[in-house]
């Protein structure tokens, strides 16, 4: 819920200073071209979508980068030792596993996403 309210937050700071332009020096209209690009790429405590591929590494999810040879590349970083789903298939350090619902951070719906995280 925090992660919602702040990417909700910085969204709206983006648009009122797109509409509302006036005085601002390119310095700040940067910071707040980088604020909201920094919402788009942030993580999630808990997964947003069951539909897409993720990355999941110390208990954050990041969706939108891309997996090669065993490293997740999300905006500037670089991540190894997660793990990224995709199709049913969890891809760890280069190898590919069938993903198992309620293991390293997957599950396929909210449903069960809310029934695993109780047994913790």
């Amino acid at each position: 819920m925090q992660t919602r309210f702040k990417t909700l937050s910085m969204i709206t700071i983006f648009i009122g200073a797109l509409f509302f332009n006036n005085g601002c020096t390119q310095d700040q209209e940067a910071l707040v071209a980088g604020v909201a690009v920094a919402a788009a790429l942030s993580s999630h405590d808990e997964p947003k979508h069951y539909d897409r591929p993720y990355y999941y590494h110390n208990n954050k999810y990041y969706y939108g980068g891309s997996y090669k040879k065993g490293y997740y590349h999300h905006g500037k970083h670089k991540y190894s030792g997660g793990h990224y789903y995709h199709k049913g298939y969890r891809h760890h350090r280069g190898n590919r596993y069938k993903a198992v619902n309620g293991t390293y951070g997957y599950y396929t719906s909210r449903e069960h996403y809310n029934r695993y995280k109780y047994r913790r």
